[in-house]
């Protein structure tokens, strides 16, 4: 039996989960910012977990993607103050996780769970998980314009 697809117009799916998995490792990865006081630097040190699905597919013509992904991130807090009283000391003031466990198509307000940060957490939360949001956020769009071309004729 030969089956037609004139035009992509019936469904043409994409698994893009390899390349999204590089593309936040990439992104996420080289996160980092320095606290408000100028007392620590936040910065993210690897994404430890990507699952889920990510697709981009072409229906009628038209590229569109969905995901639903689940992440899990290391992250540290490290003093700044270069006049450390013990040399001993790496300056680590706390390392914690950040989780995120609907990272979704459809939403651009997703729960960000964090664990470990004790007394940095609101610090963590206030300076550092909106520069992960604003990098979450402009995955959807750079996961169409990478894939849809592979998908169009």
């Amino acid at each position: 039996m030969v089956v037609l697809n004139p035009n992509n117009w019936h469904w043409v799916d994409k698994n893009t989960l390899p390349w999204s998995k590089d593309y936040l490792n990439g992104k996420l990865t080289s996160l980092s910012t320095v606290s408000s006081d100028g007392k620590s630097i936040i910065e993210l040190t690897q994404v430890s977990s990507i699952t889920g699905d990510s697709n981009v597919s072409q229906r009628k013509g038209k590229p569109i993607c969905y995901f639903d992904l689940q992440l899990s991130m290391n992250v540290k807090v490290t003093n700044l103050d270069t006049n450390k009283d013990n040399e001993d000391d790496d300056g680590i003031l706390a390392d914690g996780k950040l989780e995120i466990p609907e990272f979704m198509h459809d939403e651009s307000d997703f729960p960000i769970l964090s664990q470990g940060f004790d007394a940095f957490d609101g610090l963590v939360r206030s300076e550092f998980v909106p520069k992960v949001v604003e990098t979450l956020l402009k995955y959807q769009d750079d996961l169409i314009e990478e894939h849809s071309k592979d998908i169009q004729i």
